[in-house]
C-alpha cells in the first residue's frame, strides 16, 4: 500500500513531470541512460496518479503530521486481516457452511452462533470466515476472548471501547457499561456493521455490546462463538442460524496432524502408522492435533515417538487436559515452566514488550523460552489494536492452572500462584504465606475488596508478581518483598500514594483507574530511595491526577502511560531526564 504525500508539490507535477520536476528530470537525461529516467518517470506517473494526501503547507507542521498519521492508521486498520490457521485443513467446508447461515445478500440485519466444545476450531472458523467477508462492511469490529476480557476489572466498558475504536476508528468516553450500550445502540443502529464477538460466555456481554438487531443498521451480521447453547437461546437466535462445528474424521485429522509434525500433509512412510495412532487418539479435535504434532515434531528418533504414544493411550479420551500435558511435563528447563505458568495464572492479554521486561528482571532469557512454548503451539502472540498480546487457549492455560493446584490441594502455602479470592483472602488474613508462593492476582470479577496490611507479605520472600486491585492496604508499601518485580493496584480507594512507596527492583507498576490526585510530587530525599528497575509506569484514567509525579523518582524509565487524566495540565520539567523513554501515551 502507497500513500503519496504531496507537499509544497501539485500531484499534477509528479504525475507529469512539471513544474519543479521538469528542470531536474533534463539533468538527469544529460547524466543517465535513457531506459534508467524513463523508469523514473513512469513510476513518478503512477504515484501521481493515486490518491494521496495533498498538504497545506502553510498549515501548521504539527497538524500536518496528526493528519498523515490518522489516514495511515485509518487505512493500516481497515485493510489488515486477522491471523488465520497456517494448515487450513477441513475448513473450506465449515467457511462455506456459515457462510449460507449468514445470507450475506439479505439486507436485513442477522445473529449468526458458532457453537462447540473448546479446542474445536470456533474461533478459527470465525476468523476465516471474517477475512473472507470484512471487506464488503465499511464498519467491521472482531473483539477476541470476550470472556476472559470481560473478567478483568471495567472489562465490559474496555470491550465496548474497542469496538467504537475498531468501528470509528476514535477513542469514546465511558464511564459505566450502560452508558456504552445506549452509545452502541445510537450511534451503531445506521451502520452496516460486521461484528465477531468470540468467546462468549455470560449473556450480560451479549446485552452489553449487541443487545438486538435494532442496534445495528441494514445489511449488518453479527457472528457470535461460545460454548453454551444456551446463551445463543437466551439472544433469541434462531436454531436454524446456530453453527455446530464437528470433529475432524480420521482423514482430515491424519492431515492436520502431519502438517504440524512434518509440515507436509502426509507422514512419512516410516512414521505412517504412528501417526495414525495419534490421530485416533487425538479424538478428531484440532487443538489437541495441534499440540501433539507441534510436541513430536522437536522428538529426534521413532522410540521417543513409540515412549509418547504409550503414555497418550493410557490416558482417556475424555481427559482433554491430561494428554496436553504431555507437552508441558517434557518442557527442557525450569525458565520455560514458569513462564508457560505465569501466562496461565496471570499474563493472558497482556502487551509482548511488558512481559519480556518483567521475566528479563526475573532472569528467566524470555526469548529463547517464549520462542520454544510457540513452537510447541502451548502459547501465542497476536495482533491487537494496541500492539502484540499474549494468549492462550482456554484448555491449555486450564491445564497449566491444574499443574498449579496440583502442588497444593490442601495446603495453599505450597502453590507457586494463587488467583482465586477465597484462596487469597485466606492466604493474606491468616498469614499463611510462604516463600513457595511466587505470583498472586485477585480476580476483578470480585466485588468485595480485600483489606490487609504488609505484614502477609514479609512470609512471602519470592513473590515477583502481585495484583491487589481493589483493594484495601494499610501500612508501608517499601516492605515488600525485594523479588517483586510486577505491582498492579488498580482502583486504589485512596486520594494519596503513602510518601514512602518506592521498590528498588520493581519493573513494571500500573496504579491506573484509581482516585489517587498526587503521587510522588516531592523528590525523592535519597538516590536509593526510588524505583532503580522501573521500566513502565502506568497512571491511565487516574482522573482526578492533578498534579505531575517529579520524574527523578523513576530514573530508567520506557514506558509511561497517562491517557485519561484529565485534570492534568502540565507535566513536571523531569520528564526531561527520562533519557531511556521510548513509549509515552498523551494525556487526553
Amino acid at each position: 500500500m502507497v500513500l503519496p504525500i504531496f507537499f509544497y508539490v501539485e500531484p499534477s507535477h509528479v504525475r507529469n513531470q512539471t513544474g519543479s520536476f521538469e528542470e531536474a528530470f533534463r539533468e538527469y537525461e544529460k547524466i543517465l541512460e535513457p531506459h534508467i529516467v524513463e523508469s523514473w518517470r513512469e513510476a513518478l506517473r503512477v504515484v501521481g496518479n493515486l490518491k494521496g494526501e495533498v498538504l497545506d503547507e502553510t498549515k501548521d507542521q504539527a497538524e500536518l503530521v496528526e493528519l498523515v498519521v490518522k489516514r495511515a492508521l485509518s487505512e493500516l486498520v481497515s485493510s489488515t486481516q486477522l491471523a488465520g490457521c497456517k494448515y487450513r485443513v477441513g475448513m473450506d467446508s465449515c467457511v462455506n457452511d456459515l457462510l449460507s447461515l449468514l445470507d450475506i445478500g439479505s439486507k436485513d440485519a442477522h445473529f449468526v452462533g458458532i457453537c462447540g466444545s473448546g479446542g474445536i476450531g470456533k474461533t478459527t472458523i470465525a476468523k476465516a470466515v471474517y477475512n473472507h467477508i470484512f471487506s464488503s462492511f465499511k464498519r467491521h469490529s472482531f473483539l477476541s476472548d470476550v470472556r476472559e476480557q470481560a473478567m478483568q476489572y471495567m472489562g465490559l466498558v474496555s470491550l465496548q471501547k474497542r469496538l467504537f475504536k475498531d468501528i470509528f476508528k476514535a477513542d469514546f468516553d465511558i464511564g459505566d457499561f450502560h452508558t456504552g450500550k445506549k452509545l452502541i445502540e445510537e450511534r451503531v443502529c445506521k451502520e452496516k456493521v460486521l461484528l465477531v464477538l468470540d468467546d462468549v460466555d455470560g449473556n450480560e456481554q451479549i446485552d452489553a455490546l449487541a443487545g438486538g438487531l435494532n442496534w445495528f443498521g441494514h445489511g449488518s451480521r453479527v457472528i457470535i462463538t461460545t460454548r453454551d447453547e444456551h446463551i445463543l437461546n437466551v439472544a433469541k437466535l434462531n436454531r436454524d442460524k446456530i453453527y455446530r462445528p464437528q470433529l475432524l474424521d480420521q482423514e482430515h485429522s491424519l492431515q492436520l496432524f502431519s502438517w504440524h509434525a512434518f509440515q507436509n500433509n502426509q507422514p512419512p512412510e516410516d512414521y505412517m502408522q504412528l501417526s495414525r495412532i495419534v490421530a485416533v487418539h487425538s479424538g478428531g479435535l484440532p487443538l489437541a492435533l495441534e499440540v501433539f504434532g507441534s510436541y513430536l515434531s522437536d522428538l529426534s528418533n521413532k522410540e521417543e515417538w513409540e515412549s509418547t504414544i504409550q503414555i497418550l493411550k493410557e490416558i482417556p479420551p475424555e481427559e482433554v487436559q491430561r494428554r496436553l500435558k504431555i507437552s508441558y511435563d517434557n518442557l527442557e528447563n525450569d525458565y520455560q515452566k514458569a513462564i508457560f505458568l505465569d501466562v496461565a495464572c496471570f499474563f493472558i492479554g497482556w502487551k509482548k514488550e511488558i512481559v519480556i521486561s518483567i521475566w528479563e528482571a526475573c532472569g528467566y532469557h524470555p526469548k529463547s523460552s517464549i520462542c520454544r512454548l510457540i513452537k510447541r503451539s502451548l502459547l501465542k502472540f497476536e495482533d491487537s489494536w494496541d500492539g502484540e498480546c499474549l494468549m492462550m487457549h482456554d484448555h491449555i492455560r486450564d491445564m497449566g492452572r491444574e499443574v498449579v493446584l496440583e502442588e497444593g490441594r490442601m495446603e495453599l502455602g505450597k502453590r507457586s500462584r494463587l488467583w482465586s479470592y477465597g484462596e487469597l483472602l485466606e492466604v493474606l488474613e491468616g498469614n499463611k504465606g510462604t516463600d513457595m508462593i511466587k505470583g498472586m492476582s485477585i480476580p476483578y470479577a470480585s466485588k468485595l475488596p480485600i483489606n490487609f496490611t504488609s505484614e502477609p507479605f514479609e512470609m512471602m520472600p519470592n513473590l515477583r508478581f502481585l495484583n491487589i486491585s481493589s483493594s484495601n492496604f494499610v501500612g508501608d508499601l517499601s516492605h515488600f518483598p525485594s523479588s517483586l518485580r510486577c505491582f498492579e493496584w488498580k482502583n486504589i480507594p485512596l486520594d494519596t500514594l503513602p510518601t514512602n512507596f518506592y521498590h528498588k527492583r520493581l519493573v513494571y507498576l500500573n496504579i491506573s483507574e484509581s482516585n489517587v490526585k498526587q503521587v510522588w510530587k516531592i523528590r525523592p530525599q535519597d538516590e536509593n530511595q526510588r524505583f532503580q528497575k522501573l521500566k513502565v509506569l502506568d497512571l491511565s484514567t487516574c482522573v482526578y491526577l492533578s498534579t505531575s509525579p517529579d520524574f527523578s523518582w523513576f530514573p530508567y524509565l520506557e514506558q509511561l502511560y497517562l491517557g485519561g487524566c484529565y485534570l492534568l495540565d502540565e507535566l513536571d520539567e523531569s520528564v526531561g531526564q527520562l533519557c531511556q523513554l521510548k513509549s509515552y501515551s498523551h494525556i487526553m
